[in-house]
């Protein structure tokens, strides 16, 4: 039988292990931790990423994207040009 120490040490192994697995998945569905705490504007965007693509500025707001999110390019590139369709 496990002791407690024991039991306590896997169940923060397997934190541990969900935790990285939310992160991927967070970072595949294109959604950073400023999303989840509220900080988005009421159509989704990042307000300095919406603020550059007021301002004409893609390549800008594909960056700032990838600042927030840690997506990849292609995936930071595909959702500011949605985003930017949507304004």
């Amino acid at each position: 039988m496990p002791t407690d120490s024991e039991r306590i040490e896997e169940l923060e192994r397997q934190v541990r292990r969900l935790d990285d697995l939310v992160g991927v998945l967070y970072r595949r569905a294109g959604i950073g931790q400023l999303e989840t705490a509220g900080m988005l504007t009421a159509n989704g965007g990042y307000p300095d990423v919406v603020d550059a693509l007021n301002q004409g500025k893609l390549i800008e707001a594909i960056k700032l994207y990838r600042e927030h999110t840690n997506v990849g390019l292609k995936e930071a590139k595909d959702a500011v040009e949605a985003l930017a369709r949507g304004l």
